[in-house]
């Protein structure tokens, strides 16, 4: 037991210091922070954070990083045990996708906000279509061989990400519940049907 001690103790610094970031990049500029105001908010010294990070560049990216890998567990959620993905027959509420983002509202809300010079749109949209393509061999050949399926991921990212920019930007005025059901509405209008890969990537 004492030998899981020090990764215990490295877990709470860490997610410490993501905690004091987030907090304060909701008051500035992420460039204009420091990580002397890091540490003095965290209550810790330089080296604590230089044991873990060699710039504050590093601790966004972790931050970033550790977010995406929750959301890719959300994403999953409705056919992590399965070899198809039927729509028509997919319980609602195995849809946790939209959960994910109105739980940690306060991460996004920064994220997005005017004036991030972080480029995170981007680093979402890539995510996202890293996890289709990961993920999925859709069908659209059965529907319309004339569909290029690189612009078909395009176009299914590009609509997944508005719809999520737009619900976080009103300030989530539907439920996650109703904005899962509403995702599922919209799919099945093009491919109702998805052939789920070997996930040999879960990150």
């Amino acid at each position: 037991m004492s030998v899981q001690y020090p990764d215990k103790r490295v877990k709470r610094t860490k997610e410490t210091l993501k905690t004091v970031l987030l907090s304060l990049m909701e008051k500035k500029d992420f460039h204009s922070i420091t990580i002397t105001e890091i540490v003095k908010a965290a209550d810790f010294n330089r080296g604590t954070f230089y044991a873990h990070y060699q710039q504050k560049e590093d601790l966004l990216d972790e931050l970033v990083n550790d977010m995406f890998t929750k959301m890719a567990e959300a994403y999953r959620n409705p056919y992590q045990h399965l070899s198809v993905l039927d729509l028509n027959d997919i319980p609602t509420h195995s849809i946790i996708f939209f959960d994910h983002f109105y739980e940690h509202k306060k991460f996004y809300h920064v994220m997005l906000k005017s004036g991030t010079t972080f480029n995170f749109h981007e680093k979402l949209r890539n995510k996202l279509e890293q996890l289709l393509k990961e993920d999925f061999d859709l069908p659209i050949s059965e529907l319309d061989s004339n569909i290029e399926f690189r612009m078909f991921v395009t176009f299914r990212v590009h609509g997944l990400i508005g719809l999520i920019l737009e619900w976080i930007e009103n300030d989530f005025p539907d439920s996650p519940s109703y904005m899962g059901e509403q995702l599922i509405h919209i799919l099945k209008l093009f491919t109702p049907k998805y052939y789920v890969k070997n996930q040999r990537n879960n990150g």
